[in-house]
């Protein structure tokens, strides 16, 4: 889940919550939850609630101020218009404004839903779509907007649990992984080769060429690959042969080469015969003429080892 998708979530429980603070009777909370908005989750639907539990309370200035704001993004909009003509009407003294006629969670339900505590008028509900109908079921309709409530916050709760969850398993594989590259290029390490850790694999170079030339390999690169074989037969890796070569004059500058895939599977093959293992143990390719490991020509007339764990186990 993105944070954006969190966000809204978040910004929609706290919406939820406020509604049913307000229909519960308790104003103070249901203002203070849609005041701590994210500005950036603020909408005219909040806008027109939080106006109305303003003026629930009293507070005729601030309920005044927030149908401003929404008359600012929707200047026909009749609810913000009714509501600033009647604080205005009992600011100017042109109406009475007198306390609450019920008391209670109910009554108090019934005023968020259907009567505004400012001069006893009969204000649009804060969730009714058709505040003129008569046969709503208050109590019921508290009910059912708590439930809802309490859906959104558990599925939030468990959607934050599985992120959280997710973050701690792929902290532990990478851990995992990190580790297996370690123990693969400490058992490969030897003299006359470098190893390499990278993101998911192994590298391995040799410090000098493996031929002299075309595919005659030299004493040193048969001992080297000897020895690597037996140590990959101990290993559960993939190994990809990468083989190189020189761009010469006259020939092709890119797209590998079939010297290059000719030292490759010579490579393989001296590698199958000390490791005692299959050939199709090993994946074989020629490298770009432009992906050279090396800036002289004559290093380059080699091979090189990509080797990727098939477990997360040290190797033997």
């Amino acid at each position: 889940m993105t944070d954006e998708v969190r966000a809204a979530l978040a910004a929609r429980l706290t919406v939820s919550r406020a509604q049913s603070a307000a229909r519960a009777g308790d104003l103070d909370k249901a203002a203070g939850l849609l005041t701590g908005l994210d500005p950036a989750a603020v909408t005219e639907a909040t806008l027109d609630l939080l106006a109305r539990v303003h003026a629930q309370r009293g507070d005729l200035g601030e309920a005044d101020e927030c149908w401003a704001r929404v008359q600012a993004l929707t200047p026909d909009h009749p609810a913000a218009a009714a509501g600033r003509r009647v604080i205005r009407e009992i600011t100017e003294g042109r109406r009475r404004a007198t306390p609450l006629l019920h008391t209670g969670r109910l009554a108090a339900a019934m005023a968020a839903l259907g009567v505004l505590a400012a001069g006893g008028l009969a204000w649009t509900a804060i969730d009714t779509t058709d505040p003129a109908a008569p046969s709503v079921d208050l109590a019921a309709r508290l009910r059912a907007e708590t439930r809802r409530s309490d859906n959104l916050e558990e599925r939030v709760s468990t959607m934050e649990s599985e992120r959280r969850a997710q973050d701690t398993d792929t902290a532990e594989a990478r851990s995992h992984l990190n580790d297996t590259l370690a123990a693969i290029a400490d058992a490969l390490a030897m003299p006359g080769v470098s190893v390499s850790v990278h993101d998911s694999d192994v590298r391995v170079l040799f410090e000098q060429g493996l031929f002299s030339r075309g595919t005659d390999i030299t004493a040193e690169g048969t001992a080297l690959l000897g020895e690597l074989g037996r140590r990959l037969a101990t290993m559960d890796v993939l190994t990809t042969v990468v083989g190189h070569a020189a761009a010469v004059p006259g020939g092709r500058t890119t797209g590998g080469s079939t010297v290059a895939l000719a030292r490759a599977q010579l490579a393989a093959n001296h590698l199958a015969d000390s490791g005692g293992l299959p050939l199709t143990a090993f994946t074989l390719t020629s490298a770009d003429q432009t992906q050279n490991p090396f800036p002289d020509q004559a290093r380059n007339r080699t091979v090189s080892f990509l080797i990727t764990p098939t477990k997360l186990t040290t190797p033997k």
